[in-house]
Parts: C-alpha cells; structure tokens; sequence
C-alpha cells in the first residue's frame, strides 16, 4: 500500500552501516506527528477519502477542477513514497532467494489468479472490472516496511526486495491486464493519453529519486532529504487520494453508486489472501518474521502507482479512479487489521517454519 512507505531511502542486506545509503537499512520509525501518521495511516487516508467524496458530492463545481491539480498532487505523492524506496540498490542487495522466489509466487501467480476470478463478477460494467484489476495487479511490496516492522516481520527482506517487485510490476500489470481483458473489448480503449501521464507522474519521480539517491551515496546531506522527504508519505497520499475522490466523483455521479458492487471485493481479497500467504510461506521454509512480511506483501497493493493510469482513461471511465481509491481505503484499513491478526497467527504455527 503506497502510503505505508519505509523510512529512509536505504535498502536492506547489502552491507552498509545504517542510514548509509541504499545498503543501509530501513531506518528508524518517525517521531512526532509523522511518526504517528506511519504507525496509524488509516485514520487520515480514509478521512481524506471520505472527505473528497462528500467535497464532491455538495460542491460538484468541483469536477471542473483542471486535471493538472489532482495529477500534480499524485505526482508529489509517488515522488514522496519513492523517496524511500532503494530504487538506486538494484542489484546490488543481498537478496534472500527462498523469500523472493515466495514473493514472486504470491504477488505474480497467486495474487493475479484470484484477482482474476473477483474481475469476472463485475465484467458486466468495463469501469468497475478495469478499477478493481488496476488496483489487485499491482502489487505494493516494499511500501508497508512500517506496519510489517510492527508485526514483527522481517522487514529487511521484504525492503530489500521493493525495487525488484516495482520492475516486476511494470511489466506484469499491463501484460495481465491485457490479458484478462481479450475477450472484454478492452483493447479497443483510446489509451493516447496513458503515455504521458506514465512518464509524468511515474517514471519522471522515479527517476529523480533514483538519480538523488545516487547523489546521497557521496553526500549525506541529500540522504537525510530524501528520509525527510518520505516521513510526508501518509499525508502526500491523503491528500491526492482525497482530491481524486473530490474531482471525479461529479465527474461519475451517474455511475457512483456501482462502488457498492465492487467494495467487497477488495475485502475478499484480502480474507483470502491471509491464508495463501501463510501456506506459501511455510511451504518455502520462511522464518516466522519472513511469513509474516509475505503475507502483508500479498495483501499490500499499490493503489498510488496506479492512481494516475486510472484517472487517465478516456470519457465514460470516470469511475475507475474512485474505484481505485475505494480500494486505497479499504486496504488500508485491512492491513491495520493484519497488523494484529498476522503475528497471532504466524505464532500459533510456530513449529510449522523451519527456522525462527
């Protein structure tokens, strides 16, 4: 989930002190009042959200709004979320190979397959089905270090892997897209202005962030910025999350009322995935703490990387991005869920595991 971003720009395993750079960890929790937005994103993610639809529903005026303003804001947010992920560490940190061979199971085959089954129960409405598989395609590994952290996961191995998943990620999310849409008439979409939001609002942060973390390898200055930086990613995320809701729901509002078709879906999702992430783990051998980061990992998507590709479709998809901020919410409020469920039971199953 792209609001529960690791503190730092610092990766995991490859050998560096703390705070040193892409090898260096990730870091110490946040203090203060961002502190406590990491430990508790729910609260004013779902707030935000909440607000943006009723913004939208008493001031419809407010779907006029140019797109510039709800796209720039998605922009900062994922340049802010990116911030602390070791975009710069790619291959270069000491990856746990059982763990990532579990993750890529969970987050490319498993997670994929049953998102594929939910689709079909909303294939009847383009809009809803194209929300619901832009939002569980995408996967939102390394963005939830804070809350795996605090269930006692292992944090590093799932850091370690983010950059990895976020290349995964850009190749599979429009490949299985396609692909579970042939037969739907989706191809025939106007995508023209899919391109430019991409490279604005995704591969322009990433990027930046990636040549400034290279920059901070030599200047600590410019690491600690970065860290500064992504201490704001629960409020950057709010923020957009909540503007897209007010913006587009006047845009939607013949079609608003389908969300309630489709939010049950992502609760499914998540139901489900709670146990294939166990099994799967345990049937690779994981630590407690590496079943318990692969099971956020396969609940945990990436619903403000794809923000800006939802709300870029043509005239008559309005309301794919409120599906995918529906889903924002929903997730959020899951995974605090998993927070205190998951160590209880990964633990019960202690002997299971063959090593703690």
């Amino acid at each position: 989930m792209s609001a529960l971003a690791p503190q730092g720009p610092a990766a995991g395993r490859s050998g560096g002190a703390p705070g040193s750079g892409p090898g260096g960890g990730v870091g110490a929790p946040a203090r203060g009042a961002l502190g406590w937005l990491e430990a508790h994103p729910a609260p004013p993610i779902v707030a935000a959200i909440a607000a943006g639809f009723s913004v939208g529903a008493l001031a419809p005026e407010v779907g006029a709004a140019p797109d510039a303003l709800p796209f720039g804001l998605i922009a900062l947010a994922i340049t802010v979320t990116l911030a602390g992920v070791p975009l710069a560490a790619v291959g270069r940190t000491v990856l746990e190979k059982r763990f990532l061979s579990a993750l890529l199971l969970l987050s490319v085959v498993v997670g994929p397959l049953l998102t594929l089954v939910l689709s079909r129960i909303v294939f009847r409405d383009p809009d809803l089905q194209l929300g619901l598989l832009l939002m569980l395609l995408a996967p939102g590994v390394g963005l939830i270090v804070g809350l795996v952290r605090r269930a006692g996961g292992d944090a590093e191995a799932l850091f370690a892997a983010a950059p990895i998943m976020l290349l995964v990620q850009a190749v599979t999310v429009p490949g299985l897209l396609i692909l579970f849409t042939l037969s739907d008439g989706f191809l025939t979409l106007d995508v023209s202005g899919l391109p430019p939001v991409i490279l604005a609002c995704i591969i322009g942060p990433a990027l930046a962030i990636t040549a400034l973390q290279f920059i901070g390898e030599r200047a600590a200055p410019v690491q600690t910025g970065l860290r500064a930086i992504n201490r704001w990613t629960v409020p950057a995320t709010a923020v957009a999350a909540g503007t897209v809701a007010a913006v587009f729901a006047p845009r939607a509002v013949e079609r608003i009322d389908l969300l309630v078709a489709v939010a049950p879906l992502f609760g499914v999702y998540l139901i489900v995935m709670t146990p294939l992430g166990i099994l799967i783990g345990t049937a690779f051998g994981l630590s407690i703490g590496g079943v318990r980061s692969l099971t956020f990992a396969g609940a945990a998507r990436n619903g403000l990387l794809v923000l800006p590709i939802a709300a870029a479709f043509e005239e008559g998809f309005e309301l794919v991005p409120l599906v995918v901020v529906l889903g924002m919410a929903i997730e959020v409020i899951g995974l605090g869920i998993y927070r205190l469920l998951v160590p209880s039971l990964t633990s019960q199953s202690r002997g299971a595991y063959s090593r703690d």
